[in-house]
């Protein structure tokens, strides 16, 4: 009897045996496709990234990884319908998984479903203030300035106190050419600023005086600021004009030249420079900044 009962369990032990190693038989192809999928990824050959795992994903349909690895491509070939049904796979079998939370909230923005990716974004811990400032400063510098005002307006309304929000909400709307509710959201932000200003609350401040014609409200706020934070990208640019409109070119010319020299990639202060040697009849030298902006 004790032998029968051995007899028993050894081939019930046999046939879990069995059933893993066939398991393991008909999934291993899909763990290696996965694993090449991986690499190829690394070294950003897309192509055959996507290729095998899709065919891992075929193989281990139950592999959250995988589902998640193939929405990632899909986002880098900009299929972003693909890779959010990809993605929804993914979270279906991993839901608390937060990266494939923000992967997802990615593909809902490209599929214009922005509802539903700021609750993605929230849900993979996110916040939505930083994203969409992220989004509408990332809109301004590839010029979808549409979508740079619609963003930062989003961002201004996620938090209503923030002055800095505002500042961009008026960069964006500056850029779509809406000087007045640039302005507007300007002082809209310097109403909200700490009773101590920082350098970017002086900047902003100038830039409403000089768009409120009173250039020399504008020279003493954009100094402050520049003397407060000199890696503001945009501080001396707009010293200069200030300096230029309250009368005194030669200082805008220092101005637009110590520009030059804090950021020495940035054309405008060349271009502006040239501007004003052509203004004052110095054709060769305006030709020489001229040339140096189009270098940049």
């Amino acid at each position: 009897m004790t032998q029968t009962r051995s007899s028993k369990r050894s081939l019930v032990w046999l046939a879990c045996g069995l059933l893993l190693g066939l398991r393991l038989a008909i999934q291993f192809p899909g763990w290696l496709a996965l694993n090449q999928g991986m690499r190829a990824w690394r070294t950003q050959d897309l192509g055959l990234a996507i290729d095998r795992l899709q065919r891992a994903t075929q193989r281990v349909p139950t592999s959250a990884v995988a589902w998640r690895a193939q929405g990632r491509v899909q986002l880098a070939q900009v299929q972003p319908a693909a890779a959010r049904s990809a993605l929804e796979k993914a979270l279906a079998l991993q839901s608390h998984d937060r990266l494939t939370h923000l992967e997802l909230a990615r593909a809902l923005e490209q599929v214009g479903a922005d509802d539903e990716a700021q609750t993605h974004y929230r849900q993979a811990g996110w916040p939505a203030y930083a994203s969409l400032r992220r989004q509408a400063q990332a809109a301004l510098s590839r010029g979808a300035v549409r979508d740079a005002v619609k963003r930062a307006g989003q961002a201004a309304a996620v938090e209503p106190t923030r002055a800095e929000a505002f500042y961009l909400w008026g960069e964006a709307l500056w850029a779509q050419g809406d000087q007045p509710a640039a302005v507007s959201q300007w002082q809209a932000g310097l109403a909200l600023a700490a009773k101590q200003p920082a350098a970017l609350d002086d900047y902003y401040e100038g830039r409403v005086a000089l768009a409120r014609s009173d250039p020399a409200a504008a020279v003493i706020a954009l100094q402050t600021a520049w003397r407060l934070d000199a890696t503001l990208p945009w501080t001396g640019l707009w010293l200069g004009e200030a300096l230029l409109a309250d009368g005194q070119p030669a200082a805008a010319a220092n101005a637009w030249q110590e520009q030059t020299r804090r950021f020495p990639a940035n054309p405008w202060a060349y271009r502006r420079l040239g501007d004003l040697a052509r203004a004052q009849g110095d054709a060769a030298a305006a030709q020489r900044w001229y040339d140096l902006a189009d270098s940049r």
